[in-house]
């Protein structure tokens, strides 16, 4: 955007208006950016969980959500299941074979108890199933990537 104007102080403090303004429009623009990017990430990562398949109940898929604060122009995509974090970076060794790529990152440790290959048994709905782990499914991890690859095209929607 231009703002063009001459020297006499009528045009000035026109000029300081339109600044005013673009300034005001501009926040907005970038409140609803963010607005987006939130709305995106949850369609997004609500996809991942199918495609990658870590549907079993619906619970995860359903647990996702988000939350945007236009006061604080921030929005946060969030998964509510107890066991997101399983699910995201993986168990056991057969999350070990298949790792998250940031587990390293953050000191995820894969058979934490030793159990290798004899695996353990753990409950659901009253009844114990036995695994060895599961490999990582990364739903908020490759929904972060999209959204970088995405970013760029909302935000030439919204800034138009």
């Amino acid at each position: 955007m231009q703002i063009k104007f001459g020297l006499s102080q009528k045009e000035i403090k026109k000029a300081v208006k339109d600044v005013e303004k673009y300034k005001q429009d501009l926040s907005k623009k970038l409140l609803k950016l963010v607005q987006r990017l939130t709305d995106r990430g949850i369609e997004i990562a609500k996809l991942n969980v199918q495609r990658l398949g870590a549907v079993y109940s619906g619970e995860l898929e359903q647990s996702i959500g988000g939350y945007f604060s236009p006061s604080l122009g921030v929005g946060i995509v969030y998964s509510g299941a107890w066991y997101s974090f399983f699910v995201e970076f993986g168990t056991g060794i057969r999350g070990q074979e298949a790792q998250h790529p940031k587990s390293g990152e953050i000191g995820w440790v894969y058979d934490s108890n030793n159990h290798g290959e004899e695996g353990w048994l753990y409950p659901k709905d009253g009844q114990f199933f036995w695994t060895d782990g599961m490999p990582a499914r990364p739903f908020m991890y490759d929904m972060t990537k999209q959204l970088e690859r995405e970013c760029e095209k909302i935000a030439k929607a919204v800034f138009r």
